[in-house]
């Protein structure tokens, strides 16, 4: 399950891998993200530059100082108006089972500046020694649950997607759609009895809710995706 709320969506995790420090990730949503370190000096990938996220992913990961994997969001979404502003904290992720830790930085979504809320499953669990691993595994999921304060409710504003690993193309693909619910409790179930959509293997799943024009940071707003990893 991936339970994300108001600016929590996880857009982009970061590792670094270069051989010296990290001083500061810096992003400021309209403009730019800057990284500082030792070795690399400040790389600054600008988003008039890199307009989409997945141009700038693959930018980021062929200078080789950080290695970045996309997870709630999408690689055709834009850069600009998309990310929280400030100075990104450093944290410790643990690979599955907790025998490998090491330090991330995560990218985070600015829900009411992007206009929607992601979350997503990964079968590589959103770590990055997995991922080769991952390729033998798949996403069943049986459940997306919301509720969002957003603008205007309309068709096709629930959607359910499935990417492809970076070995196949990270492909893109809608799987469902569905009309959105203002401010109200809803859940899209496949869990009862043996239902479920099946991914293909290695593939991520996400699930966004989003709005034309308004979402409200409120406190109540979240977004569940649940589902097995077999």
């Amino acid at each position: 399950m991936d339970h994300v709320r108001t600016d929590t969506p996880v857009a982009i995790r970061l590792r670094y891998i270069g051989s010296g420090t990290v001083t500061s990730v810096t992003t400021t949503t309209a403009t730019n993200i800057v990284m500082i370190t030792s070795d690399g000096g400040t790389d600054t990938y600008t988003f008039e530059a890199y307009a989409t996220v997945g141009a700038l992913v693959d930018a980021i990961n062929a200078d080789g100082i950080f290695e970045a994997r996309v997870h709630s969001t999408l690689r055709s979404y834009a850069t600009a108006s998309q990310f929280v502003t400030g100075a990104i904290t450093k944290s410790t992720f643990l690979e599955a089972g907790g025998s490998v830790g090491y330090d991330i930085w995560d990218v985070l979504v600015d829900t009411s500046a992007a206009l929607y809320f992601a979350a997503s499953l990964d079968p590589a669990e959103k770590g990055f020694f997995g991922v080769e691993r991952s390729k033998r595994h798949r996403i069943h999921v049986q459940e997306i649950k919301y509720v969002v304060n957003m603008g205007t409710a309309a068709a096709d504003s629930v959607q359910l997607w499935q990417r492809a690993p970076a070995s196949k193309g990270s492909i893109e693909t809608q799987l469902n759609g569905w009309l959105s619910v203002d401010t109200t409790e809803t859940t899209i179930s496949w869990a009862s009895g043996n239902a479920k959509i099946t991914l293909p293997e290695g593939y991520q799943a996400i699930a966004i809710v989003k709005d034309a024009a308004t979402l409200a940071d409120a406190t109540s707003n979240y977004l569940d995706i649940v589902g097995i990893l077999e």
